[in-house]
C-alpha cells in the first residue's frame, strides 16, 4: 500500500511505465537495503532521513524509499551519485582514477618483472 503523494514522486522522478509505480514500491519493500546493512557514511546518510521511530529509509534501484511501521511508502527520492560507490586506496592515498592507476602502476610493474625475467640468466 503507498500514498498518493508516493506514487506521484514516483512518476515525478522515475522514467518507468505508467501504471507500473505500485510495482516499484513493492519491489523497493523486497528487495531494498536498510541502513543497517551499510557502512560509514551511507548509513549515517539514511539514518538521517528516519524520521523518529517510526519511519525508516531504504535504498533501491539509486532512490531511497521512506516507509512507514507499517510499510506503506511515504515518498522516494533520488540517492546522491556517490551513493553506493566503492572507495579504493592505495595504502592512504585515495585512488582518484582506477584506469589511470591501472596503467601508471600495476601494469609498469607487469612489465618490469617480465623484463626482469627475460634478463635473468638461467
Amino acid at each position: 500500500m503507498t500514498t498518493y503523494h508516493a506514487i506521484q514522486r514516483v512518476k515525478q522522478r522515475t522514467n518507468i511505465e505508467r501504471g507500473s509505480e505500485e510495482r516499484f514500491i513493492k519491489n523497493a519493500i523486497a528487495r531494498g537495503r536498510g541502513a543497517e546493512t551499510f557502512n560509514g557514511i551511507e548509513r549515517d546518510y539514511l539514518k538521517s532521513y528516519e524520521i523518529g521511530g517510526d519511519c525508516y529509509a531504504v535504498a533501491y534501484n539509486s532512490y531511497c524509499f521512506i516507509f512507514n511501521e507499517n510499510d506503506i511508502c511515504i515518498t522516494m527520492y533520488p540517492l546522491p551519485a556517490w551513493f553506493g560507490k566503492k572507495k579504493l586506496f592505495n595504502g592512504k592515498t585515495k585512488i582518484r582514477s582506477i584506469r589511470k592507476f591501472v596503467h601508471d602502476y600495476i601494469l609498469r610493474e607487469l612489465e618490469i618483472e617480465e623484463y626482469e625475467l627475460q634478463c635473468s640468466p638461467v
